[in-house]
Order: C-alpha cells, then sequence, then structure tokens
C-alpha cells in the first residue's frame, strides 16, 4: 500500500453550474440545460474561494456545464481577484456564450487564459457537440482573443467520430497558434458511456495516437505546445516523453494535488471522476478545509493499494508508480480504480505477442 505523506492543493476546478448550451456526445456529466439540484449560493461560492486560498490553492478553474453560463460569473472573477490577485485564474467553454466584451473582462480580470474545445473539423465538430456553427463560434472568439492580447489554449478529447480528421485538426492548430493544444482521449462517464460503442477509440487506435502525438511534438515543438492529459499514459518511455523531460507519472493527483467541488458543493478529488461514491464531503455539512485535510475522505490515492492489481495491471512493475493510470478513465470503463487498459505498455505488450 501506498501511502501519501503530504497532500498539497496546487489547484481547483469548480463546477460553478452544470447547466449547459449544448449536448455533447462525449460529456461525461451528461450536461444539459438543467442545472444540479439544491446548487451553491453565490455566497456559498465566495466562501469556497476563501478556504481554497486559505489551505494554500495556487491556480482556480471555472468549469462546467458551460461556466458562462452562470449567472454571476463575472462577479465570482472579480471576487477571486479581490481574494487573491496572484492566484492563477483559468475557465474551460465551449465559447458558444461568449462576446467580444466578455474576452475584454477576462482580459481586466487577469485571467490567465481560457480552455476553448475543438473536436475536430466543422463539420465533425458541430456534431459531435450537437450545435451547428459551433466551430465557427470557437474560431470567432479566438479572433477577438488574438485582437486583445488573451491567451487561449485549445482542448482536444478524441474519440472515434473525430480520430479519422487528426491531421486535420492538428493543421488548424498549427495555423490558429493557441497557446497550448491539450490532447485527451474520452472516457466512458455520463453521455459517453451511453455511446460507448461508437464513442471509445480502440487500443491500437490509442497506441497510434500517442505515437503520433510525440511525432507531432518533437515536429512542431516551436509552432505549439503540445500537451497530454490524464488520460494518455503511463510508465513507458513514449509516454514519458509526451508529458515532457520535467515530468514523471506518479500516479492519479486527484485528492492530492487537485480537487473538483461540484455546483451543490460536493468535493472530490477530481471533476473527471462522476461515480457519487468518490465524494470526499459536502462544503454545506463539513468545511472544505476539514474536509481537505481528512485523508480518510481521499482513500482512492492518499492509500492507494497496488497490491490488488486487477486485469493487464495485475503483476506488472510499474503498478506501485503508475497506480492504474488516470482513475477517472479506469473506473469508468471497468468499475475499478485498479486496472487500465488504456495503457501503452500493455498495449504494446499485447501486440508484440500477438493478442490485439
Amino acid at each position: 500500500m501506498v501511502t501519501i505523506d503530504k497532500s498539497i492543493p496546487i489547484s481547483a476546478a469548480l463546477e460553478i453550474t452544470l447547466a449547459c448550451n449544448m449536448r455533447c456526445l462525449h460529456c461525461g456529466s451528461s450536461a444539459d440545460g438543467n442545472n444540479r439540484k439544491d446548487v451553491l449560493t453565490f455566497e456559498e461560492w465566495c466562501k469556497v474561494i476563501e478556504d481554497l486560498n486559505s489551505i494554500g490553492v495556487s491556480a482556480i478553474t471555472l468549469s462546467g456545464g458551460e461556466p458562462f453560463l452562470y449567472p454571476k460569473w463575472r462577479e465570482l472573477l472579480r471576487f477571486i481577484h479581490k481574494t487573491n490577485p496572484n492566484i492563477v485564474n483559468m475557465m474551460i467553454t465551449n465559447a458558444y456564450n461568449i462576446t467580444e466584451e466578455d474576452v475584454k473582462f477576462l482580459k481586466e480580470m487577469d485571467v490567465k487564459h481560457i480552455g476553448i474545445s475543438i473536436d475536430g473539423n466543422e463539420e465533425i465538430h458541430d456534431y459531435i457537440r450537437q450545435t451547428k456553427g459551433s466551430f465557427k463560434k470557437s474560431n470567432e472568439v479566438m479572433d477577438w482573443c488574438d485582437k486583445y492580447g488573451f491567451k487561449y489554449g485549445v482542448v482536444t478529447s478524441f474519440n472515434k467520430h473525430n480520430f479519422p480528421v487528426r491531421e486535420q485538426i492538428l493543421e488548424w492548430v498549427l495555423k490558429r497558434k493557441p497557446a497550448g493544444w491539450q490532447v485527451q482521449i474520452v472516457n466512458s462517464f455520463g453521455r459517453a458511456g451511453e455511446f460507448k460503442d461508437s464513442m471509445i477509440i480502440t487500443h491500437a487506435k490509442y497506441k497510434q495516437l500517442c505515437d503520433e502525438l510525440l511525432q507531432w511534438r518533437k515536429q512542431y515543438d516551436k509552432q505549439v505546445r503540445i500537451e497530454a492529459a490524464d488520460s494518455i499514459g503511463y510508465c513507458h518511455p513514449v509516454t514519458d516523453a509526451l508529458w515532457g523531460e520535467d515530468y514523471e507519472w506518479q500516479g492519479c493527483n486527484a485528492g492530492i494535488y487537485v480537487m473538483g467541488i461540484e455546483a451543490n458543493g460536493n468535493v472530490k478529488g477530481c471533476l473527471s471522476l462522476q461515480d457519487p461514491k468518490f465524494t470526499a464531503g459536502n462544503v454545506r455539512e463539513t468545511g472544505l478545509i476539514e474536509i481537505w485535510n481528512d485523508d480518510s475522505r481521499f482513500p482512492y490515492t492518499r492509500s492507494y493499494d497496488a497490491s490488488k492489481m486487477e486485469g493487464s495491471c495485475k503483476g506488472c512493475e510499474s503498478a506501485e508508480q503508475c497506480k492504474a493510470g488516470c482513475l477517472g478513465m479506469a473506473y469508468s470503463l471497468h468499475g475499478s480504480i485498479y486496472q487500465n487498459s488504456y495503457c501503452y505498455k500493455s498495449i504494446e505488450a499485447a501486440q508484440k505477442c500477438g493478442k490485439l
């Protein structure tokens, strides 16, 4: 069993609303036009932000749903900036509800950057997001960002629909020149789980994507920063190189260095851990500081037991270090935090012995 000596809060993702103006096929939280029940008030969110500042969180990301649908998102940004002007503040968005004035306001509030989702060429992107015109709108918002010198990154979630156009996405990224391009694969929570057979890429395509990402990273490093998200790895020279020289995968960071807070006040190690079993507490019932400082509330990472490995992870010499990779991916696909079949090392081994 691996026990974490000290959990240091570095970043927090706040799902300020679950409501969304899209119905994306890969959405892990099945977001639609409805918010959660019994959501936090603005005053309660302010208390959360004060507590995050007290425990030393250095980065806050406003997420959703679609965060720009939260009625008081401007007031929340003002409060974050007032509470700690040095905090790294970011937002994740589908960009469909953003105006030019909004971009100017983000710049004024010293928001470091927004992550804008791009999931294909125009046809594929609009289909995945079930919203005609969404690709054009995203590009319009990026034009405004360029106009005002405001940083934005691009986030792409690869699945069966957009895998065939991945090189077109790369060409678009190279032309657009965002601050960075974060690449991830879709897990099987929420709506993506409902359409699992038509969404989740095969193991062979996953390995192919990793190989191509490394090639692109080497080839285009001076043009754009290509980053792999936690759903891509682990403990193999190819995937290690994707993470960069200064980083080595040491297991899922949920509840160790990062946390997520849902719109109703539920605290999780990571917002990608959609299952209720990963809830560490609710800020209305127990103070956020008390929740964070209680190791027993985050057993899935703070006391991870690598001796329980299953499937292709069982017997792996990297088990203690890897800890089944991204637990959101592992649990959504297998119902267990002790196996993750989307592992470059195990896929490569299966291919070599003809099992894949």
